[in-house]
């Protein structure tokens, strides 16, 4: 079989104009040369949109997919960026899909949700940013930290992740200058270069049981806010300085619930921006949020 006899099967396979185009040129070519320039115009041009495709798909599959390998989910929503009353929904994986525990109602911070530094840095055009001292809950999608509470270990020992007990001199750095700054530390042995903190055993019950959520945690940026917590609130249209804040028994409820080993996450957002992120990140549809 002649050469161009052989290169024309090939292209016969790909394309039908290819085909056609590639007999004509057979036909009309008067010697090899111009036959195979013309022939490599032919299938230059026939694989422009194979090719363009083929760098389209390469893209695709090169952008990275968020993933969240998290066993439990806590999704705290409010109405608005300035709402500080929300509800709390906690989830547990199961054969891959997010199944619901239960439910509760919640204050935030006084001033409402700030967008804050979690594990994945969203990007909410117009939102409000999370400063110290703003009274703004941190929105975003954090970890779960350390519990606490004023109970000693021993009568803790039903809590499934690491606890602290709130002695009284365990504090929450919230000086942005201070090395400590978004830790707990004991006032009476760490490094006293502090102006402000938060004692960690107050007066009234709102820290008598807690989680530390891991707000400005992992690379820590002094001013971008500190010492953010799940509590007990005072009720339920009076906001916090910044924390999660529900009843007692919700609080219990959610201590029983977090389990280190599963890897709890909590996404904490105006209801819309949810919604813009849900599927992005695998999350959770809320059936019944009104």
């Amino acid at each position: 079989m002649p050469p161009q006899s052989l290169f024309i099967l090939h292209i016969e396979a790909n394309s039908y104009y290819c085909r056609i185009a590639a007999f004509v040129v057979y036909f009309h070519c008067t010697d090899m040369k111009s036959f195979t320039l013309r022939l490599l115009a032919i299938v230059f041009f026939s694989l422009i949109p194979f090719l363009g495709n083929a760098v389209a798909h390469a893209a695709v599959s090169s952008k990275p997919k968020p993933q969240l390998s998290h066993n439990e989910l806590l999704v705290v929503v409010n109405k608005g960026w300035d709402s500080l009353q929300g509800t709390l929904y906690a989830f547990k994986k199961q054969h891959h899909h997010w199944v619901l525990q239960f439910s509760n109602p919640i204050v935030l911070g006084s001033k409402g949700l700030g967008l804050g530094d979690g594990v994945v840095q969203l990007r909410l055009p117009g939102a409000p940013v999370k400063h110290e001292g703003d009274k703004k809950s941190p929105a975003g999608i954090f970890t779960i930290g350390t519990a606490f509470g004023y109970a000693d270990k021993k009568d803790a020992a039903w809590i499934k992740n690491r606890y602290v007990q709130a002695f009284d001199t365990l504090i929450c750095v919230d000086d942005p200058q201070s090395v400590n700054y978004n830790k707990l530390v004991d006032k009476d042995t760490a490094r006293h270069d502090y102006n402000s903190f938060e004692h960690m055993h107050l007066k009234d019950d709102a820290y008598k049981w807690g989680l530390f959520l891991n707000h400005n945690s992992d690379k820590v940026v002094p001013g971008d806010g500190s010492c953010v917590f799940i509590h007990i609130w005072e009720n339920d249209h009076t906001g916090t300085t910044g924390c999660t804040a529900m009843t007692e028994d919700n609080m219990l409820r959610l201590l029983r619930f977090i389990n280190a080993k599963d890897r709890p996450i909590m996404v904490q957002l105006p209801i819309q921006s949810y919604l813009q992120i849900r599927k992005t990140y695998g999350l959770p549809e809320l059936t019944d949020y009104k």
